[in-house]
């Protein structure tokens, strides 16, 4: 049977314009191009799961009564995804804007919420209903942190054996309470420096201390590495890009991009294979699984959108 899959998080409009260079303060600059996609987190793991075959995607997200909202679920339905909305009827939906610049490939995020909310416990668990049909959720460590940890919480207690993993791109409150909750936690490089890590593995060393099963962090061209508490003895290393870094560490190299299109959605590339990849095989697969996040998001880099190239899948 597929496993079933249930993202949990935000949803935005993202416009994206491309310039050649980034504008300087005060100036007025042609954009090149205008793009408007479904953005956030949630919305572009969802759209890259949706392409992968052998899993039943779900997503629990806010949804408001305008026009955009009733585009989102209608655009996701007929990607194959289930769509769970807390619905807010006077809720805009967050908007980001960004500015591409085709001259160094950077991306400049002006994000504005609106008066969205982030989703309760409470609400999740009202709108998802029994948890027992779900194999794996993703959450988001959002603004709301203490909120989300009580989550997890819930979720644990209504479905022991479910797998959990969570995006954590900012320092929220509960942070690392959170680690060690979710199986999988998957922790940025800019989190990682912030608190004062300045590579690969001195960030799985010095937060795995937290982490009760498995840690993930990913340095963007470092490529990304994993913490296993049962240890890497029984794990199979099929890559010359993957290194057996001590008994419960290993790493994975970037792949590497020539020219750099597009990044907007490269982390939530990594996520969703991560999550696709560890959620068809068993544990002793989990190499395979980094390796192909990495290949994920760097396959995103070379193009516009969320589409996925099929032979990514061909590790």
């Amino acid at each position: 049977m597929p496993p079933n899959i249930l993202i949990i998080g935000n949803i935005c409009k993202d416009i994206i314009y491309s310039t050649q260079c980034y504008p300087p303060e005060d100036s007025k600059v042609k954009a090149l191009s205008r793009d408007i996609r479904i953005g956030g987190n949630t919305g572009n793991i969802v759209q890259v799961l949706s392409q992968l075959r052998n899993c039943n995607i779900n997503c629990c997200v806010k949804l408001g009564s305008c026009q955009f909202s009733y585009y989102i679920k209608s655009m996701l339905e007929n990607e194959g995804v289930r769509v769970i909305g807390v619905v807010e009827p006077d809720m805009d939906i967050p908007e980001s804007v960004l500015i591409h610049s085709n001259e160094t490939s950077s991306r400049t995020c002006l994000h504005y919420r609106g008066n969205c909310n982030d989703l309760t416990c409470e609400e999740v668990l009202s709108a998802v209903g029994d948890m027992s049909k779900y194999d794996w959720v993703h959450l988001e460590h959002r603004r709301n942190g203490l909120e989300v940890l009580k989550l997890a919480k819930q979720i644990r207690e209504r479905r022991a054996e479910v797998v959990m993993s969570i995006d954590i791109e900012k320092i929220r409150e509960g942070f690392e309470e959170m680690l060690g909750v979710v199986d999988y936690p998957i922790v940025s490089k800019e989190v990682c420096r912030t608190l004062g890590f300045d590579n690969l593995q001195a960030a799985l060393a010095g937060l795995s201390v937290h982490c009760s099963h498995a840690l993930i962090v990913t340095w963007g061209d470092k490529g990304a590495g994993m913490w296993l508490a049962q240890g890497t003895d029984n794990l199979t290393f099929n890559s010359d890009m993957l290194h057996k870094v001590d008994e419960n560490t290993f790493t994975c190299d970037a792949f590497r991009v020539e020219d750099i299109v597009d990044s907007i959605g490269a982390g939530d590339s990594f996520s969703a294979g991560f999550i696709y990849c560890s959620s068809q095989k068993n544990k002793t697969q989990l190499p395979e699984s980094l390796l192909l996040a990495c290949k994920l998001a760097a396959s995103k880099l070379k193009h516009c959108g969320m589409t996925v190239d099929p032979s990514v899948l061909d590790l």
